[in-house]
């Protein structure tokens, strides 16, 4: 049986014969180098974009104001002693970029270090970069101020230093802000203690 003839192709050697022509190659490689190109560009999006957001993500920032303070006048051993009872609006700046949940808090109200009314801060969401404002009631069990303590806030009042305390546990951190017991402008800026509480 006679042999078919071979051509100059089957001559080659296997690898010589698959190899392709720059002509045949250029679209693959065009395509390879877009492809390159795009994903090269979308992590420098995202690189940008992230580091965008961290520049413009801050910390969570709040003040608190009086509203009314009464029951602070009498002595406790005083007939017509009033409890403490402490009104106070808090504004809550979230500044970060993404929204908050706060499932509920606590405020204690202090004078020199002593506490005189306790309250609670309600559940509450807070948009990204939006503020909130809420009204706290801080009461007290007990009747009227001790009487040691009364005499130096009578006399601090007097000489126009006196101050409240404030702590505030929002978003599981504690806050801790002073405002003047007496003055126009009654309200302060407060700042954040580096303790985390979890439930």
């Amino acid at each position: 049986m006679p042999m078919a003839a071979s051509t100059p192709q089957d001559q080659l050697h296997p690898s010589m014969r698959s190899k392709r022509s720059p002509k045949e190659e250029a679209p693959v490689l065009a395509a390879f180098l877009c492809f390159a190109v795009l994903c090269l560009g979308w992590i420098a999006t995202m690189m940008y974009k992230g580091i965008i957001r961290d520049m413009d993500n801050k910390p969570v920032e709040c003040s608190v104001e009086l509203v009314e303070a009464k029951g602070l006048g009498r002595p406790a051993i005083s007939p017509d002693a009033e409890s403490p009872a402490i009104k106070l609006l808090v504004h809550v700046n979230n500044r970060h970029v993404f929204g908050m949940d706060h499932d509920g808090g606590s405020v204690v109200v202090s004078y020199a270090g002593v506490p005189l009314a306790r309250g609670s801060t309600p559940a509450f969401f807070v948009g990204k970069k939006k503020t909130v404002t809420l009204a706290e009631d801080a009461t007290s069990e007990g009747v009227g101020v001790l009487e040691d303590l009364l005499r130096l806030m009578l006399q601090e009042r007097r000489s126009g230093v006196a101050q409240l305390e404030i702590d505030l546990l929002l978003f599981d951190q504690l806050y801790t802000c002073s405002v003047d017991l007496d003055g126009q402008i009654r309200a302060g800026r407060c700042n954040k203690l580096n303790i985390i509480y979890s439930s």
